[in-house]
């Protein structure tokens, strides 16, 4: 194996270990995400809220370097419209948690509905039936979620936020021990 490739393998070797502590430290505030579901939407919330006027601020600006204000009208509106939910969702998170709980609840029942009907279209091929059940599946959860609403808001978010980032740092973790077996089985010098 030639120098760069060489390089290259010690590289993934020494940044590997990075890599697992970075999943661990993604699983650790995952699982804190499930343990306190409230706190960790909350701060989603407040992310999404200044992601929001980020956004939201990039129009205005955009629109006011357009050459002409009534092309850039909509644009103008629309990042206004972003500039004061990010900001309503920084001040009042709970509401921003609440709003977030509402639109999950509406694309898994969606999604629910639609990989029904698709389940149906596929009925004679293998694996329909998995996703006949995987759209119940989220159809009754978007129901469960609407049901206990407001109450659900208090949990739906920090726990999905959870969820998300156990699966992140499992993957990081599994990717960086996989990239560090290749490269040492790559390194060992062929036997003669």
């Amino acid at each position: 194996m030639g120098s760069i490739g060489q390089s290259w393998l010690q590289q993934v070797k020494q940044n590997a270990g990075w890599l697992v502590v970075l999943g661990v430290v993604e699983m650790v505030a995952g699982v804190l995400g499930i343990v306190a579901p409230f706190v960790a939407g909350v701060a989603v919330a407040v992310v999404v809220g200044f992601v929001l006027m980020v956004g939201g601020g990039a129009r205005v600006v955009g629109a006011f370097k357009a050459l002409s204000f009534g092309a850039g009208a909509l644009t103008f509106i629309w990042g206004l419209l972003l500039l004061v939910t990010g900001f309503y969702f920084i001040a009042r998170p709970g509401i921003g948690l609440e709003s977030l709980t509402l639109v999950v609840m509406m694309l898994l029942f969606v999604d629910g509905i639609l990989r029904i009907i698709l389940s149906f279209h596929m009925k004679p091929v293998t694996g329909w039936g998995w996703m006949l059940g995987g759209g119940i599946v989220s159809a009754l959860f978007a129901v469960m979620i609407g049901w206990q609403f407001p109450a659900s808001s208090l949990w739906v978010i920090g726990t999905l936020a959870g969820v998300s980032l156990i699966s992140n740092g499992f993957t990081m973790i599994s990717m960086a021990s996989a990239a560090r077996k290749v490269a040492s089985a790559a390194s060992v010098p062929a036997a003669a």
